[in-house]
């Protein structure tokens, strides 16, 4: 490398790389390129790195004017971008006294670049080397003393404008691959008026984007305040070009266009108050233009006149515009771009003016904006498919609704006030609108799920309609579809799925609408699978409902039903029906299965009285498809649940008993999956429900339930004992998740059921399995049965005043679980030994790693005692395994590791007697985990597991004394690039320092967070900034 010969002060100007590091630079760019080099990924990798080791060494910023003015756009765009690499990632590598000279380079490079008089600044390519020129600048402007960039929009406006007066072109030479274009006065000014709208955009945008702290942010809007008289200026010129004769219009439209560009920037960016109302104008005189649309739709979201504001400046002159010229352009066939531009306006324009527009919704000109919505909403075409316009306009109903609800002028009664006449109008058209619009059609997949996706959002804004409308909306509904029974399905199709969406705003009381719908309607649906399919989720969507709304009163319910007996029983005969009728696993057997098991879930105990009815459903279970079979199953089960214990041991034993036979029989896998299926669905459906929020019951009366089912708990210990006799044959054959879904529901009841397994054979089993065929399924079936076995005592074992008998009976039972819990312990780790025990064994096996400390945390949690007066040696493996696991680079893996060794430290602290053991424990293993803790933070490990880290490191040094902890970290930070060779010293005494004298998590997060980003580069850059956890 040539440099010049420094002076006193350092070097006089920037590098400049010899002739042969230049030409080796090129070679491997144009490799890079070649057609030869994209089919073979390694050998792209490996050029990469190529390059980016040049671009690290110091010697890089002589690729900058190397590469500037090469032939080869690819090799022009390394030199810009070769420049932005090194402004932003190695500024203090070069001398204060180049920077002056860097800014002169760049400024020369851009002239280079755009030069009229350069062929190839003709090339296509030649685009993104002037945008990565300007990038290179709007770094140099966030990192230059200001008095070394005076105004700097100006600076770089001026270069461009003074290239303009360059001379012209000479012609193309025969074979040299350029096609210089006729150029002329006013396409050349053109061009350089782009140029600078470019400029303007790319560096108020790098500006915004930039992680710098809130005082350099303010001094370098200050620093910019000189140059935005002709900011504005270039934006507003552009905006009106002058048209010579030598301009068609579509230059005068891209010029327009990439003005609006610019201002969308700056009004993100914050222009004030003055500037903004100077702009508008000229953004309304070029409506419908898309980049004028969406310029104003960030000026009513994101500018100082956000929030409802500027309504003089903004709204009036928009609703004008919109009601005028806009409507005639809608009148006339508009170019799609511009349609839609237009409805993300008016959408941004009502969402920013929604109060001032409710207030005066009586005036003529706002209705006739609110008309234009609709008609938006409207618009011709299947939604989402052949039109994108309505999308738009479906999230601003709410709003509307939403401020009509708050408004003043909306406080009077509905029947008296002349503006809830008007929007009532208002909504009676939506619905009709929406109505129209979601009606269904023939179309592909693809299509369908699109138009399907629309329908949801469109659903969602027929709720708003019917908080206006109430009962006279949801009324009008129901009669409408009464009448469309006989007419096209698709129309009742469409009304029924309003009526759906309407679900969420039934009060309470309603009693004349409901009865209508499922005591007239239901029964007279034509049998057209998409139809009912629409029906079922109708159904679905009121039961949803009335659950919801009656969750704090739930004698409501059962007044629901004892004085409307004909509600319930119409839709349960409607979903056996269908169900039966409908083709086996077809899309509306799966929806009649899984509405019928919600309705048997929610409605219980009003069912039980049919239960006669659900043995008859339960006798054609073998005309369903396998998972229609598993839905009924568990709808059965949970009807029978509210039965009496006494009462419901021959049903469970008539249900349970065939699937035994099944599952015991199964020879096949895929037998062996849908039997297993079926058992689990009965451990959920004899299960309380979790969602029964209808027959909420007190402690009391808990207590009594819990205490039935124990009393018949002899009744029916020869079925759980085939039960747990046939999980272990299952378990020796196979080992999928639907074995681990089974084994975790058996177990799983808040309280006692009939078929209630207790865990402890389980444990056994499980462990046995284990060792026969290692798999993480093992050990979180191991950890959630750990947690079942010392969970909360159920009212029956919480007695105070126990008999001999019982106090003895008692202490065995817990003896019996110390025994199989560390015998779990004891056998278990040595499998984890054997497989994860070192890095590489736990990157092949993440899920195996996440479950053995899931175990590891749930066994330390419960039976802390337990662990730790295991053998010191198995002990030891425990720690060890979690010292490996602190190193790990999956994320889940990691945070278990942390979850382990936190709950591990929080359950043996003072005053456990447990508590000198654990720090001995952690003397002998500290500086290792230490260091694996800092190593994962500052280097190897994922950054979203740093609060995790820093949780532990604070539990760490909680427990080990502070002298340990100071040596240790002296020791471990002292190491040669550790953990990183990007971190500094200073960073890693200011880590000590706080980890030695803090003892808070947040204290700790922050330190290891700022650490973090210093060893790993990311410190003071917008990503790191941007992402810090």
């Amino acid at each position: 490398m040539e440099e010049d010969t420094p002076g006193p002060e350092g070097p006089r100007s920037i590098p400049v790389l010899s002739t042969g590091d230049i030409e080796q630079t090129v070679e491997i760019i144009q490799r890079l390129y070649s057609a030869q080099t994209s089919g073979q990924p390694s050998l792209a990798d490996e050029l990469q790195r190529a390059l980016q080791g040049i671009q690290s060494s110091p010697q890089a910023w002589g690729l900058i004017s190397g590469l500037s003015t090469h032939e080869d756009p690819n090799l022009r765009f390394f030199s810009a971008h070769t420049a932005q690499v090194k402004i932003s990632r190695d500024w203090e590598s070069l001398p204060r006294a180049l920077q002056p000279a860097l800014l002169q380079l760049l400024l020369e490079t851009l002239t280079h670049a755009i030069s009229p008089a350069r062929p190839y600044s003709y090339q296509p390519g030649n685009s993104a080397v002037v945008r990565k020129i300007f990038g290179s600048l709007s770094s140099l402007l966030l990192r230059l003393p200001f008095h070394l960039f005076p105004s700097p929009l100006l600076t770089v406006l001026s270069a461009i404008s003074d290239t303009a007066t360059t001379s012209s072109l000479p012609p193309s030479l025969p074979g040299s691959g350029f096609s210089t274009p006729t150029t002329t006065p006013g396409a050349i000014g053109r061009r350089m008026r782009s140029y600078g709208l470019e400029w303007l955009g790319i560096c108020v945008e790098e500006i915004s984007r930039a992680g710098i702290s809130d005082y350099k942010r303010n001094a370098l809007r200050k620093h910019l305040e000189t140059d935005m008289p002709i900011v504005m200026e270039t934006i507003r010129g552009s905006m009106n070009p002058n048209s010579g004769s030598d301009l068609i219009p579509q230059d005068n439209v891209q010029e327009a266009s990439a003005a609006c560009k610019c201002a969308e920037a700056w009004i993100d960016y914050g222009l004030g108050a003055d500037q903004l109302t100077a702009l508008l104008p000229c953004l309304y005189n070029l409506l419908p233009l898309p980049a004028a649309s969406s310029a104003l739709v960030e000026a009513l979201s994101e500018s100082v006149f956000r929030y409802g504001k500027g309504t003089k400046v903004l709204t009036e002159p928009l609703l004008e515009w919109f009601i005028g010229p806009g409507q005639a352009y809608l009148d006339n066939s508009p170019d799609p771009e511009e349609l839609f531009g237009l409805a993300k306006l008016l959408s941004a324009l009502i969402e920013h003016s929604t109060e001032w527009l409710v207030t005066r919704i009586r005036e003529d000109h706002v209705q006739r904006l609110l008309s234009l919505l609709l008609r938006l909403t409207g618009w011709d075409g299947i939604a989402g498919v052949e039109e994108n316009v309505s999308e738009v306009t479906l999230p601003i109903y709410p709003l509307i609704q939403e401020a009509i609800m708050e408004s003043d002028v909306f406080q009077a009664p509905h029947e008296e006030s002349p503006y809830w006449q008007v929007a009532k109008q208002f909504f009676t058209q939506l619905v009709n609108v929406t109505r129209r619009k979601v009606l269904w059609r023939s179309m592909d997949k693809e299509d369908r799920e699109t138009f399907e996706s629309w329908r949801r959002d469109a659903g969602e804004v027929i709720v708003c309609a019917y908080y206006i409308r109430r009962d006279e909306m949801l009324g009008a509904l129901v009669q409408e579809a009464i009448a469309a029974v006989v007419g096209p399905w698709e129309e009742l199709e469409a009304i029924l799925h309003c009526i759906r969406y309407s679900a969420e705003g039934v009060p309470l009381g309603e009693d004349k609408i409901l009865p209508i719908l499922f005591g007239q309607l239901v029964g007279r649906i034509p049998n057209e699978p998409r139809l009912q399919r629409t029906v079922i989720a109708t159904i679905r969507e009121f039961l949803k409902c009335l659950l919801r709304l009656q969750l704090n009163k739930p004698e409501s319910y059962e007044e629901w039903f004892k004085f409307h007996p004909d509600y319930l029983l119409p839709v349960l005969s409607y979903l056996v029906s269908t169900l039966v009728s409908a083709r086996p696993s077809s899309s509306l057997s799966r929806v009649s299965a899984d509405a019928l098991s919600a309705l048997c879930d929610i409605c219980r105990t009003k069912l039980v009285q049919h239960i006669d009815s659900f043995s008859q459903l339960h006798s054609k279970i073998g005309d369903l498809g396998g998972d229609e079979q598993i839905k009924v199953i568990q709808g059965i089960t949970s009807v029978i649940q509210a039965l009496t214990p006494r009462a419901a041991v021959g049903p469970v034993e008539s249900i349970i008993s065939p699937i035994l036979d099944r599952l015991a029989a199964a020879s096949d896998h895929p037998s062996i999956v849908k039997n297993s299926a079926a058992l689990t669905a009965c451990f959920k459906g004899l299960a309380p429900s979790d969602d029964d929020m209808f027959d909420l019951e007190s402690e009391k009366s808990q207590a009594e339930k819990d205490r039935a089912v124990l009393e018949v708990q002899g009744d029916m210990a020869s079925l759980r004992e085939r039960i747990e006799t046939t999980i272990a044959q299952v378990v020796e054959r196979w080992d999928g998740d639907a074995i681990s879904s089974l084994i975790k529901h058996s177990v799983m009841s808040s309280s006692p059921t009939l078929v209630s397994l207790s865990p402890l054979p389980l444990l056994r089993l499980v462990t046995s399995a284990a060792e026969r065929s290692p798999s993480g399924i093992w050990f979180s079936l191991a950890s959630t049965l750990v947690l079942r076995l010392n969970s909360p005592p159920s009212p029956l074992t919480m007695k105070k005043d126990r008999t001999a008998e019982e106090e003895e009976s008692h202490r065995r039972q817990e003896m019996e679980q110390w025994n199989v819990v560390g015998d779990t312990g004891s056998r278990l780790v040595v499998i984890a030994g054997a497989l994860i025990s070192s890095r590489e064994s736990m990157r092949d096996h993440p899920d195996m790693v996440e479950t053995w400390f899931k175990f590891c945390s749930a066994i330390s949690t419960r039976f802390p005692g337990v662990l730790m007066r295991l053998p010191r040696d198995l002990l030891q493996i425990y720690v060890g395994i979690g010292v490996v696991g602190l190193s790990a680079q999956e994320r889940f893996s990691l945070k278990a590791t942390c979850d382990f060794f936190i709950s591990l430290m929080a359950s043996t602290k003072y005053p456990s007697p447990l508590e000198e053991s654990t720090i001995s424990l952690l003397q002998h293993f500290g500086s290792q985990m230490l260091r694996a803790i800092l190593l994962s933070a500052g280097s190897e490990g994922p950054r979203s597991v740093i609060p995790n880290l820093a949780e532990l490191l604070a539990a760490f040094v909680q427990r080990v004394p502070g002298i340990d902890v100071g040596t240790w970290m002296s020791e471990i930070l002292a190491e040669d690039g550790f953990p990183d060779p990007r971190a500094t010293d200073d960073a890693k005494e200011r880590l000590k320092d706080i980890v030695t004298r803090s003892r808070t998590t947040k204290k700790m997060r922050e330190a290891l967070n700022d650490f973090a980003l210093v060893s790993r580069g990311l410190a003071n850059t917008t990503y790191g900034n941007a992402t810090i956890m």
